[in-house]
């Protein structure tokens, strides 16, 4: 298991392989998702970092505080912390996360983690930052992966 800063930085060296620039939205949804695909897939946590139910979505409070200085704007790609490395099964993997949902903008992921019966709906309460339980997020991409009606899984 890995901080969610590596987790991140591996997915922005993934993009910066394609030319291609994430926002903090991009980023904070993309690594949401590729956790919620590691607990289905894989059985196993990306990170052990908080996730939280904000008004705007699931976050992980020490990405957010790390990528809010970029508002809207994307990340400079200069900007890799060239830490900690992942293994190879843990990059094989969020490489196929990525080119199934690197393409999509910030609202089109944000739209996917927003829907009724996600995890961050059913825990949502306004104000209160309510944490997310990895169980819900598990269970919720078992069930995308068992009616394969909602979000297609990475390769």
């Amino acid at each position: 298991m890995y901080n969610v800063i590596t987790i991140a930085d591996t997915i922005l060296k993934l993009a910066k392989e394609k030319g291609q620039a994430l926002t903090p939205m991009q980023l904070m949804k993309l690594v949401y998702i590729a956790h919620g695909w590691s607990l289905a897939l894989r059985d196993t946590d990306l990170f052990a970092d908080r996730i939280e139910a904000w008004r705007y979505g699931p976050v992980i409070p020490d990405l957010y505080f790390s990528t809010k200085t970029w508002g809207r704007n994307p990340i400079p790609l200069h900007m890799i912390s060239g830490g900690l490395d992942v293994d190879q099964s843990t990059e094989t993997f969020l490489r196929d996360v990525f080119d199934k949902y690197g393409h999509l903008d910030g609202i089109a992921l944000s739209h996917m983690t927003h829907k009724p019966s996600t995890p961050w709906s059913q825990v949502y309460e306004a104000g209160r930052n309510v944490e997310i339980p990895d169980s819900l997020i598990e269970t919720h991409y078992r069930q995308l992966l068992d009616d394969r009606s909602g979000v297609a899984a990475p390769d």
